[in-house]
């Protein structure tokens, strides 16, 4: 399963890579227009060591006064709107598209957002299903155990196990009685 949520993944950042090469060039090259990159953005540990998860990353560009654009992350405040609230060229003909690439990058980081959520929920699971074998292989050897206890046999037919029921009953009273026989002082005539 995390083979699958993984590869999942691999393709859902594929395909926000071409969506957003594509929005990159029905984008008007103005201030604040959206770019999604990515990067290494959420510390992860693996094996007790700190990793970061390549992600997508969606942030706005912004042209400097030395004329140089730089990419700054989308603030708090701009991720509770939707995203193709915060396009550039409102006005422009090719709008319409940029607004459905938005969207489509929208949806795809939803999905993302899902199975990221999904493989965090498997952690710790490995402890789990060891626990899971442990536990199987010690109540494996116990029904065995338990199964040479088993004196009478019920789905040999309900007959057959009510005549052994008889019979160990006749047992007991026999070697009861014979106790009981062994026990008691011989009176001499």
């Amino acid at each position: 399963m995390v083979t699958s949520i993984g590869d999942a993944i691999f393709l859902l950042d594929l395909t926000i890579k071409d969506f957003s090469v594509q929005l990159n060039r029905a984008q008007p090259h103005r201030n604040g227009r959206l770019v999604v990159r990515f990067g290494k953005n959420t510390p992860v540990r693996i094996g007790g060591s700190r990793n970061f998860d390549v992600e997508p990353i969606v942030g706005k560009m912004v042209q400097m006064q030395s004329g140089a654009w730089n990419f700054f992350k989308l603030t708090g405040r701009d991720k509770y709107e939707k995203l193709s609230d915060l396009r550039v060229g409102k006005s422009l003909k090719s709008d319409p598209l940029v607004v459905r690439l938005i969207d489509g990058i929208e949806d795809l980081l939803k999905q993302r957002k899902e199975l990221c959520e999904a493989l965090v929920s498997l952690r710790g699971m490995h402890h789990k299903v060891e626990a899971v074998t442990a536990s199987c292989a010690r109540r494996g050897g116990q029904v065995y155990e338990l199964a040479e206890r088993v004196k009478i046999d019920w789905t040999q037919g309900a007959e057959r196990a009510e005549w052994l029921i008889t019979q160990q009953r006749r047992e007991r009273y026999l070697h009861l009685k014979a106790k009981r026989t062994s026990d008691t002082p011989e009176v001499a005539a």
